[in-house]
């Protein structure tokens, strides 16, 4: 080869790889230009929510109600040794949750409610680039996967997901199950130790956002094999390393449960039925979110049952099959990949059954990701490129009309009536809605309104004891005693554990000077609550009026000793 050759061949070989680099800094500049995009529009959205308050839907229990625990940072461990709502009440076991509003407080400088909101904000886009690159490594174009990820985070459905901060617990649990599922696909590709770490870490912070971690697994382990027959023989024996992911899962897994079983020991209730009864009778779940996620119209704060979607959704399911089986049969293993990750990741919901509403929007935010990669992977390749370049402003009118309308949805969460208002307006049958409405209008002090709708929730619900404790105040205040003590007697025999109505009732008895009663009640109240001294006060004040003295110092004694300084005065009063 002469010299001249060679020199030419040299100098083809420079502008080739010059080229590639050129190629390369653009693709790279450009897809850092859309991981602004995908952070910031999902946060500019609900960035007004920062102006909102509180609904009473549960924050009130979860953060209100704990303002001295949550404020005390030092507390953070305490965190992931009891349940939700921080006393013991309740099944749920989410203790990252908790530790981020630890941090709220903390980073804000105070029980600053803007702060939770904007925190919640800010991890939804965060969580929107981590599944635009999780997408970017399934080898999806820049634009498809931007476009994927925006239209997924600024979808309406997912309004009560962000806006509302008792769902912190599910939107951490998003972030790191992609994560987790991001390293994972990591150290398939490129077999790196540090990555199969950083799964195994995430996957167990995932586990302590909320239980639905524990399905991961699940879906990893079916990637793993999915992957693994894709690139080696069918027949190949299976090596050591196969066995490394699940013992990882294996292990973290029961680190979570130990901790879960301690943070559970006494919980004296629970507010949910659990197992394959209640699976089977939220079945309908299933084609409600398919058509909520494909339909967005008419989506309530606190949804309910609908024929039109349960309908539409199930022909969206027929179409999805439809799909499957005649569009990108290339894919037919990804496709039922996004499949599964759907349905065992909405297994955990399903199999809880809350006697209060049908189902909350914000159990699909993860499952429906899978709905995502389903109809990426049925997209033919061909499609992605024409569409990029053809129609794309298909996908930016979806972005601006989802945010349009997440935009108007999210202002349902500004405050408690707000919330209830647009709960009824959507759902005039949740009877949740109504009760809490008429908490409301009870300390705005409009008794009429409260007792209507009070009323009215009953008339949806009648097994609810709390609406009737509630309406059984308003008669109380109304003078009618006997419909109060009937509406007591009802609190009570829904909920045997229920204290306060123990404790009215025995207020009303003593008024009329039915005595025994009054003592029974008062009674039961320090079994249910051995440590509540106004129970042991108002017992002593009515064995006083039997002549009991004895009985009655000894029991204004335990209140002066529990720190009331009621049963102190009554002691020092009528006991020396």
């Amino acid at each position: 080869m002469s010299k001249n050759k060679k020199t030419q061949q040299g100098k083809h070989k420079n502008v080739k790889s010059s080229l590639k680099n050129d190629n390369n800094s653009i693709n790279r500049k450009k897809t850092i230009l859309l991981l602004i995009v995908v952070f910031c529009l999902p946060l500019l959205i609900y960035l007004p929510t920062v102006k909102y308050g509180y609904t009473n839907f549960d924050d009130d229990l979860m953060i209100t109600a704990n303002k001295a625990f949550l404020s005390n940072f030092g507390n953070i461990g305490q965190a992931f040794l009891t349940d939700q709502f921080i006393d013991k009440t309740s099944s749920f076991y989410r203790p990252a949750g908790t530790a981020s509003y630890m941090l709220d407080i903390l980073f804000s400088g105070g029980n600053n409610v803007w702060m939770y909101h904007f925190s919640s904000a800010l991890i939804l886009g965060i969580t929107a680039c981590v599944l635009f690159i999780l997408l970017r490594k399934m080898n999806f174009p820049l634009l498809t996967a931007c476009f994927a990820s925006l239209i997924y985070y600024v979808h309406p459905l997912f309004v009560s997901t962000t806006a509302h901060i008792p769902n912190r617990a599910e939107l951490l649990l998003s972030l790191f199950s992609l994560l987790s599922f991001l390293f994972l696909i990591e150290f398939l590709n490129k077999k790196k130790p540090v990555y199969l770490f950083w799964h195994g870490i995430t996957f167990t912070i995932a586990l302590f956002c909320k239980e639905t971690a524990a399905f991961l697994p699940f879906i990893f382990i079916l990637y793993y094999f999915i992957r693994r027959n894709k690139n080696r023989p069918a027949k190949l024996p299976y090596e050591k390393k196969d066995f490394v992911i699940p013992a990882i899962y294996g292990v973290a897994g029961l680190f979570w449960y130990w901790l879960r079983s301690i943070a559970l020991r006494g919980v004296v209730s629970f507010d949910t039925s659990f197992g394959l009864k209640p699976f089977f009778l939220n079945l309908r779940i299933i084609p409600e979110a398919m058509s909520k996620f494909f339909l967005p119209s008419d989506i309530a704060p606190i949804p309910g049952y609908s024929l039109f979607k349960t309908i539409s959704g199930l022909i969206i399911i027929i179409l999805m099959i439809v799909v499957f089986f005649k569009i990108n049969k290339a894919h037919h293993k990804e496709k039922i990949f996004g499949i599964s990750w759907f349905m065992i990741l909405l297994v955990p919901s399903m199999l809880y059954k809350a006697p209060y509403f049908d189902y909350l929007d914000h159990r699909f935010f993860l499952p429906l990701t899978g709905i995502i990669f389903f109809v990426l992977f049925s997209i033919p390749e061909k499609w992605h490129k024409t569409y990029s370049k053809k129609f794309i402003w298909l996908p930016i009118v979806a972005v601006i009309a989802l945010s349009t309308a997440t935009i108007i949805k999210s202002r349902s969460y500004s405050d408690p009536m707000t919330f209830c208002n647009s709960s009824i307006k959507h759902n005039p049958n949740s009877f949740l809605a109504y009760h809490n409405r008429g908490l409301i209008y009870a300390r705005e002090e409009l008794y009429d309104k409260a007792f209507d709708d009070f009323n009215k929730a009953i008339d949806i619900y009648p097994d609810f004891p709390y609406t009737y404790n509630n309406r059984a105040i308003i008669f109380e205040n109304r003078g009618l005693h006997d419909k109060a003590i009937a509406d007591y007697t009802k609190a009570i025999e829904l909920k045997r554990d229920y204290l306060m109505p123990y404790m009215s009732r025995g207020l009303i008895y003593e008024n009329l000077g039915l005595i025994d009663n009054a003592i029974n009640d008062y009674l039961k109240a320090t079994e249910i609550q051995p440590d509540y001294a106004m129970a042991y006060n108002n017992l002593g004040i009515v064995y006083h009026r039997k002549g009991l003295v004895d009985n009655a110092c000894q029991e204004f004694k335990k209140a002066m000793d529990l720190g009331l300084e009621q049963g102190s005065e009554n002691f020092n009063r009528l006991c020396k």
